[in-house]
């Protein structure tokens, strides 16, 4: 799709966007990945018609099952797998039509895993605003040749195995396809697409000719070879023009073959997170060959440690980078990244370090360098994550929403920005956003980080589920914010823990004296809904935690 796009909530489309995307379903149910598919066509209506009339929520595998595929009332969708099924073609014809005819669709149509309402994708430039002084315009030119996106040619994988049994779908040309279906996902990326996909092996050509004919930057490939009970499979990926070899995963997984299609989606997401995120090969790639150019060898070096820290940083990393990427910036006022980066640390130190130190100083720190990363680029997607945390905590929640949108539409594959966000709905009541962005983070990454799964926590707190909270005191809080510790110890004490508890608090307190203090401003800057505080709150009470300074926070 040309141009940034955003996933509209269906709560806040106006009567044209609806017709946008009623008139993007008619295309689509005339194209030929459609015409002749009549149930495919009625699933696809049904589902886009229902979420556009409020109803999303209510599309389960039953009511599809009895309305779409003409179910009997006692349809179990568990024994009767016909609506995971055909959902999982839909996806693939829908990511295969957005991929060749409807790249430069004004709308998209797409139904994420995990759920069967769909998403409608608007094709937008980021709002003007005048305190922030953005571009214009965020657009790439329909022109391949033009386009300066990086380009990544998929090849077919080669199956090196023996003939496959009789019947046997090939599992090498699945792979390849749900790599195909997993790249398309990241808007700044351009994926070459071919029907059929194209082979090194079969074409017998270097990397350099099939990248100079289809004006390919980086070529994915690799082999399948099952062994027995188990696929092998390897992935790489190539640098047309230096021959350079920056990512290779191997894949070792057992022969089930109930369970191929989950290996094949398993394996494709993260070869396509790990190549095309924002902190994946091919950026990682670009940075390196531009960045350092182009600001200077330190300001690379501040961008590589800020990715190396970014997912679990410490008190001290911060503070260290922060005294390094302050002097570049300084030096170099045009480093964009820079500022944002600064922003992002002093968001980090303000809300997520015990002791606290200088809050309100930090936030408006936070708030002006922000500004300053997107004076100099109002495109820059981490700029905008950044002024979403400071208005977050600062409690400014309509605009943190707009900058948050902002930062995805620019770059909707963000894991950090998806997980982050996911929090901050969890933790306001936005339940089932919030699990719908953490699933997708998730989907991203190969090895998530502790606070990923944090969003799920204050769901089953919420909904009382204190087994499954109280867990995570045993497996490890220790690199999250100190609010989500609280959410254990509250749930343990529920539980009838409470002596057991109280040692915990005891020994935190032997420690940290102000502990209790402390923590009572993590909760305020993290602006818990209110119920969910006082929930929380009453848990602490119970574990012994001091009363009054705790609810006044509250």
């Amino acid at each position: 799709m040309a141009g940034a796009s955003t996933a509209i909530p269906e709560d806040i489309m106006n009567a044209e966007q609806s017709d946008l995307v009623r008139a993007e379903l008619e295309r689509l149910c005339e194209d030929t990945l459609f015409r002749e598919t009549t149930r495919m066509k009625r699933f696809l209506r049904y589902v886009t018609e229902e979420t556009l009339a409020g109803r999303g929520e209510r599309l389960k595998g039953y009511v599809i099952g009895v309305e779409v595929f003409d179910r009997p009332d006692d349809f179990d969708p568990q024994a009767d797998t016909i609506v995971r099924v055909q959902a999982g073609q839909l996806r693939r014809r829908l990511d295969l039509y957005y991929a060749e005819r409807g790249q430069n669709a004004q709308v998209r149509i797409l139904v994420p895993k995990g759920r069967y309402a769909p998403t409608f994708e608007m094709r937008q430039t980021p709002e003007a605003d005048e305190t922030l002084n953005p571009q214009d315009s965020y657009r790439v030119d329909d022109s391949s040749a033009n386009d300066p996106r990086p380009c990544i040619a998929v090849m077919t994988l080669d199956d090196l195995s023996p003939s496959p049994p009789k019947g046997e779908t090939r599992f090498a040309d699945g792979v390849s396809a749900e790599i195909v279906n997993a790249l398309v996902q990241f808007r700044s990326m351009r994926i070459i697409t071919l029907s059929p996909t194209v082979s090194t092996t079969a074409v017998g050509r270097s990397v350099r000719d099939i990248g100079t004919e289809y004006g390919a930057d980086f070529i994915l490939s690799g082999s399948v070879r099952r062994d027995e009970q188990v696929f092998r499979v390897t992935v790489s990926l190539i640098r047309c023009q230096t021959g350079e070899h920056l990512f290779s995963r191997v894949y070792d997984r057992e022969f089930q073959l109930g369970g191929l299609f989950n290996l094949q989606e398993e394996i494709a997401s993260y070869t396509a997170a790990a190549v095309a995120a924002p902190y994946g090969a091919v950026n990682r790639y670009n940075r390196r060959a531009s960045d350092g150019r182009q600001e200077s060898m330190e300001a690379y070096n501040c961008v590589l440690r800020y990715y190396d820290i970014k997912l679990s940083p410490t008190r001290n990393q911060a503070e260290s980078l922060m005294r390094d990427v302050t002097s570049v910036t300084e030096a170099q006022p045009e480093f964009s990244t820079g500022w944002a980066i600064r922003s992002l640390l002093n968001n980090f130190m303000a809300t997520q370090c015990l002791p606290p130190e200088n809050i309100d100083g930090r936030l408006i720190e936070a708030d002006r360098t922000a500004r300053r990363a997107l004076s100099v680029d109002g495109e820059n997607a981490m700029g905008y994550y950044a002024l979403f945390q400071t208005y977050f905590h600062q409690g400014r929640f309509e605009d943190a929403d707009r900058m948050i949108r902002r930062a995805l539409s620019l770059n909707p594959n963000d894991y950090s920005k998806l997980a982050y966000y996911a929090i901050c709905l969890a933790l306001r009541g936005e339940m089932g956003r919030a699990s719908t962005m953490q699933s997708a983070a998730l989907r991203l990454i190969g090895r998530a980080p502790t606070w990923y799964h944090l969003p799920q926590m204050v769901v089953d707190f919420s909904e009382g589920r204190y087994d499954s909270v109280a867990g995570w005191v045993d497996k490890g809080l220790a690199d999250t914010p100190a609010i989500f510790y609280l959410f254990g110890l509250s749930a343990k004490a529920y539980l009838g823990e409470v002596a057991e508890t109280r040692s915990i608090i005891e020994r935190i307190l032997t420690i940290n004296p102000n502990y209790q203090a402390e923590a009572s401003i993590s909760i305020a800057l993290w602006h818990l809904q209110p119920e969910l505080a006082q929930q929380v709150y009453d848990g602490l009470v119970l574990a012994g935690l001091d009363i009054d300074v705790l609810k006044s926070s509250m």
